[in-house]
């Protein structure tokens, strides 16, 4: 009898031993990096990493942020060691599935733990859809150009405030109305932009396109992208209503709006909270872009989450990536946030969800006032809702055009003179076509 007790205890003991020995063997680490400002951590740390862990007990996730972000993703591919997941930029994440270094997420997506995509914009997944395969899924909708203004000074020059009727026309003129003093002595300007944000949107909704219909041609220099540039030199050199790029640099137009020293701002979504923050006695809105020959372009950029080709745990990273785009953690990230809307549609339609604007103390302001929530962020909600605005920039080789070639050429555009846009722009769309060209040399 004491026999077969001992032994049953043996028993007992060696199913435990096992059954913690698998519990440990079963026990998966990824690693998620991210980019973005260091307050929006928090989203990760305290909220979605804790969530999701408590949900796969099983599954450990390592929090990482880089200097230098892209650089790094790129030289961590290299070296074998690439995060699992990885927040990027639509207009990024070409360069990442051009050297193989991204999971195609078809598979998963229409898995049986997959994610139904109705929630998400046509529009937006489209640009992340190459070949027919899925290369990421969306965190945000980030509208890069709405039109900010100063209600004070509008109000002052007995101006109406923008509204969605607006058209380019009553921009300028507005802009022109609202400049005060002439060059070189300009007290206000009555508009300005964001460097090349600013610009890109020109060039789109005047009827350009940076791209070619194969997207692996940049066409900048063409007559409808001149349009649109030659219309933003209008303002700067015929109107005397924008600061050049010598007069302001590209960096410190968000600060000339903070500093009351333009009336109006072209600018992305994500600024509306620091403008709250750091000057909370401005009055401000933010309307829609105005219509160019009746039709409203708005540029709209996407971060994203995507899995490293490199994973040696490609469910648990997909557990994860799903877990950041859905309604728990994408509500968190934009009352929190609210530096874009959240990519899934059935939340931006719900008002106790959008207009519930928690904010991040110490960092991101809350906002109670619904007249205020309506002024300052409705417009991204009716875009969105809309179907006002386009994702073209968002190819393969755009960051080569926007952020080096685009870049170079600012001050040469918009420089102590006006620039002869042609001519600039056809170097542009030179440099941009020989580096794509000797991408895919470098890749024979």
């Amino acid at each position: 009898m004491v026999f077969r007790r001992r032994r049953f205890e043996l028993l007992v003991l060696a199913l435990v031993i096992l059954v913690s020995g698998t519990a440990m063997a079963q026990e998966e680490k990824i690693q998620l990096s991210v980019w973005g400002m260091p307050w929006e951590d928090v989203i990760y740390t305290q909220y979605a990493i804790p969530q999701f862990e408590e949900q796969y007990p099983n599954i450990k996730v390592e929090f990482l942020r880089f200097e230098n972000y892209w650089d790094i993703l790129l030289t961590r591919h290299a070296g074998g060691n690439a995060p699992d997941v990885q927040r990027n930029l639509d207009e990024r994440y070409g360069q990442m599935r051009l050297r193989g270094a991204l999971l195609p997420l078809t598979e998963y997506v229409e898995g049986p733990d997959g994610v139904a995509l109705d929630d998400f914009h046509e529009v937006a997944l489209d640009a992340l859809t190459v070949d027919g395969e899925i290369w990421a899924l969306p965190q945000d909708l980030s509208p890069r150009s709405g039109l900010y203004y100063n209600m004070k000074m509008f109000d002052e020059a007995g101006i109406p405030y923008p509204t969605a009727e607006w058209t380019v026309e009553q921009m300028a003129d507005a802009a022109k109305k609202l400049t005060i003093g002439e060059r070189p002595r300009i007290e206000r300007y009555g508009i300005s932009w964001l460097d090349r944000h600013g610009l890109e949107w020109f060039i789109y909704a005047f009827g350009g396109d940076m791209w070619a219909e194969d997207e692996e041609k940049c066409v900048i220099d063409s007559e409808e992208c001149l349009k649109g540039v030659n219309f933003a030199l209008d303002l700067i050199y015929e109107y005397g209503a924008a600061p050049s790029y010598v007069e302001v640099t590209p960096e410190a137009m968000e600060d000339l709006f903070k500093a009351e020293k333009v009336a109006m701002f072209i600018g992305g979504g994500w600024f509306i909270p620091a403008v709250t923050r750091d000057v909370p006695d401005l009055e401000f809105g933010v309307a829609p872009m105005p219509l160019v020959n009746g039709k409203r372009t708005t540029i709209l950029g996407q971060c994203i989450f995507e899995i490293s080709s490199q994973t040696k745990h490609p469910d648990a990273a997909w557990k994860l990536t799903k877990h950041l785009v859905s309604p728990q953690v994408l509500t968190d990230y934009w009352q929190r946030t609210w530096v874009a809307p959240p990519s899934r549609l059935s939340l931006i339609r719900d008002p106790d969800v959008y207009e519930n604007i928690i904010g991040v103390p110490g960092h991101v302001p809350a906002i109670t006032d619904p007249e205020e929530i309506e002024r300052k962020l409705g417009w991204m909600r009716d875009i969105i809702l809309n179907g006002e605005f386009t994702t073209a920039h968002a190819r393969d080789f755009h960051h080569q055009l926007y952020e080096v070639h685009l870049r170079d050429a600012l001050e040469l555009l918009a420089g102590p003179r006006r620039g002869d846009a042609k001519a600039i722009l056809e170097e542009v769309a030179a440099k941009t076509n020989k580096d794509i060209e000797d991408f895919y040399k470098g890749q024979q």
